[in-house]
């Protein structure tokens, strides 16, 4: 079986001058389909056609058959059907016959290699005579009939509802070559081949060229991430957040050592995960072109394998001297001197929920009204009970309310139900459990008391003056608090007494100014331009590293 591929490429093009040789994507146009018919399993030669001596000058770099098309074919008005025939006789009489001529558009640069194999696979099998290319196109539409336009369907439908239309894209046309001619390429068995909308875009505008080159500037993403009881929720949610303002991109998730919980969260976020060993991994990140590790500290031998793949490795939040092996690490919650070319730290690295984008940052008030009271997802140490129990007489005499936000693996309830009875509070306090939206839960709030984690990154960036409490010794490493004077730090939670905790409450309650003075120190349009500037690093330091740049 042998298959003639015929690209045709004339000079003179209107929308975008000479398109089929301008560089797209740092790359000639035509080049894309030459490259994508020389690929193909089934295809036996190609033939660029052209009236253009230039164009022919470019396509012979890439060791296919050239034709300069006759002056008769090269006119505005001369379809394509001679143009064909005519490439397909040269081939026959100077070099071999053929079984099927396939017309190869040059402006179709994203058809896959893989989708044209299969057409070809698809017109074979079946015996068809002819197949083209379509695309869906269903939707509800419009025409023009007695210079009118009138709808186009019978009734109104969801888009899911309505029946099948496809369009031509152009990409393919496949026939036997007996169906060549200078009229026709159609013969009797005629059928068409679905490629993805990605493939079916036909460059025609400058419209259409920017959507290509974007598209071809695709990468693909994996991050290998975990969630659990003891580690938290929060490599998750950044991972998804980061997932979302990367889209576009072919995301991929790899889950080590996650709860059901932080699968539940990947799933009701749009996304596919695999989950196993780090041994898994390797094998998994070949076919990626972007590695992202947020799961703590990586080892030495995880990050040397991982290398040996020169695929681009990003970290987040690892302390380990093996994070100097990656291309890139950012650490919002960690700062050093002496930062290494390849780090980048401190608050304005935060990756935000897009809630917290959303919400419009809190205004201050005169009075304290409302408390918040949140120490993430487990709370080892009950820093909530030793809270509301250290502030309990404040809350009855100021009149406050006290929204306490508990997450999913926090085990100490009864004692918390039991102690705000005690002091008679339930009139004054909220509890609320696994809240998917803090940003909506943080309005209105006046004052909270925290742990030194990313909460204390989304408290500032709605404005919300903090108390914050290390729960262990890696919290205390967290830099922001101690030195962001939005923020009132107690230190460790085991050096920390109920006393402490009710004498800055009361002076922050007590003394308007200083609280004012804390609200206008929180660097709140930092942290909200957080996660477009970790996705602008990304995307920048990726293509240097690809494209050999050190700059």
């Amino acid at each position: 079986m042998k298959i003639l591929a015929v690209i045709p490429a004339r000079s003179g093009s209107k929308g975008i001058r000479k398109k089929n040789i301008k560089l797209l994507n740092n790359k000639p146009l035509i080049s894309y389909i030459i490259n994508t018919a020389m690929k193909s399993k089934y295809i036996t030669d190609i033939v660029v056609t052209s009236d253009s001596d230039e164009i022919l000058n470019v396509v012979k770099n890439y060791g296919v058959k050239i034709r300069k098309r006759p002056y008769y074919l090269a006119e505005d008005h001369v379809p394509l059907d001679p143009v064909i025939y005519d490439a397909y006789q040269w081939h026959k009489n100077n070099f071999f016959d053929v079984d099927y001529v396939i017309t190869l558009q040059p402006t179709s640069p994203l058809l896959s290699q893989n989708t044209l194999d299969k057409a070809i696979e698809y017109t074979i099998n079946n015996n068809f005579d002819t197949v083209l290319s379509i695309v869906d196109n269903t939707h509800l539409g419009w025409k023009e009939e007695n210079n009118k336009i009138i709808p186009d369907y019978t009734k109104r439908l969801n888009r899911q509802w309505l029946p099948k239309r496809y369009k031509e894209t152009g990409a393919f046309f496949i026939s036997k070559k007996e169906f060549i001619s200078e009229n026709n390429r159609f013969g009797k068995n005629i059928s068409v081949y679905e490629v993805p909308a990605e493939e079916a875009i036909d460059i025609d505008t400058p419209l259409d060229w920017y959507l290509s080159e974007k598209l071809l500037q695709r990468l693909k993403i994996l991050f290998v991430t975990s969630g659990n009881s003891k580690m938290g929720m929060g490599h998750i949610y950044r991972t998804i957040t980061l997932a979302d303002s990367l889209i576009g991109n072919q995301i991929g998730i790899f889950l080590l050592d996650s709860s059901n919980y932080a699968k539940e969260i990947i799933e009701n976020s749009g996304y596919k995960y695999k989950d196993g060993t780090v041994d898994d991994v390797y094998e998994i990140a070949k076919d990626f072109d972007i590695i992202i590790n947020d799961f703590l500290d990586t080892t030495n031998e995880y990050m040397n394998k991982l290398k040996k793949l020169n695929r681009f490795i990003i970290n987040f939040e690892d302390l380990s001297i093996s994070s100097d092996k990656a291309n890139l690490v950012f650490n919002a919650l960690y700062e050093r001197f002496n930062v290494p070319k390849n780090h980048r730290y401190g608050y304005k690295y935060s990756v935000l929920k897009e809630s917290f984008l959303i919400e419009t940052p809190n205004s201050f008030k005169n009075k304290v009204e409302n408390l918040l009271i949140t120490f993430g997802g487990v709370d080892l140490n009950n820093l909530t009970l030793k809270t509301i129990k250290s502030i309990k007489n404040i809350v009855l005499k100021k009149r406050l309310q006290v929204k306490i936000i508990l997450g999913p693996g926090y085990n100490k309830l009864e004692s918390l139900l039991s102690t705000i009875e005690k002091f008679e509070l339930r009139n004054h306090v909220k509890i609320l459990h696994n809240i998917s939206n803090m940003a909506k839960e943080m309005k209105e709030i006046d004052l909270a008391i925290t742990s030194n984690g990313r909460t204390v990154y989304e408290l500032a960036s709605m404005r919300i003056p903090i108390i914050s409490i290390a729960q262990n010794d890696r919290e205390t490493l967290h830099t922001f608090a101690r030195y962001n004077e939005g923020v009132e730090y107690l230190g460790i939670a085991c050096n920390v007494k109920e006393e402490d905790i009710n004498k800055v409450v009361l002076d922050l309650i007590n003394n308007k100014e200083k609280r004012f003075y804390m609200y206008k120190n929180l660097p709140y349009n930092e942290l909200r331009n957080g996660t477009i500037r970790v996705k602008e690093e990304i995307i920048d330091n990726y293509w240097r590293w690809k494209n050999g740049k050190n700059w």
